[in-house]
């Protein structure tokens, strides 16, 4: 619409995606001594080629740092980790050009609680950004919240 402000919401943003085949590989590696303790996850998204000429570029995730339990029996866990996470993705391509709105690179830290009772486990993250490096005009959060309920059974 002529003279309306550049919105940061592409017609990209919201896909159900290009019929591509994908690979996602990653690792996770913990270590524990006492009641200190580290975790590092990382995570690979090969993307394949779409159906619609729209091809989604591949991404880089991870996540770790160390943490201290402050409650750890048999029953009950209690934690707090220092996490330092990021991702890094190149532009996607559309009809084989470049999508220059659609890259990224970001660095963030945060606290993360980690608990669990008996069958139940949860965490809670902030995460602050520390770098966001984008290709172009994009919407990027100013802070994250991260978190998770599990039942095991």
């Amino acid at each position: 619409m002529p003279g309306a402000p550049e919105s940061g919401i592409h017609g990209h943003d919201l896909t159900l995606g290009t019929g591509s085949y994908d690979g996602i590989f990653g690792q996770q590696i913990s270590l524990r001594y006492r009641n200190f303790f580290a975790d590092e996850t990382i995570q690979f998204t090969l993307r394949g080629d779409g159906l619609h000429q729209y091809h989604f570029a591949n991404d880089l995730s991870w996540d770790g740092g160390p943490g201290y339990y402050f409650i750890r029996n048999p029953q009950t866990i209690a934690g707090l980790q220092f996490v330092i996470s990021g991702e890094h993705k190149d532009v996607d391509r559309f009809r084989g050009k470049p999508a220059e709105d659609t890259g990224i690179t970001s660095v963030f830290v945060g606290p993360r609680v980690i608990a669990s009772w008996r069958r139940w486990s949860a965490e809670l993250g902030v995460d602050l950004p520390v770098s966001i490096d984008n290709t172009a005009l994009q919407v990027v959060p100013d802070y994250r919240l991260r978190g998770g309920i599990s039942l095991q059974f």
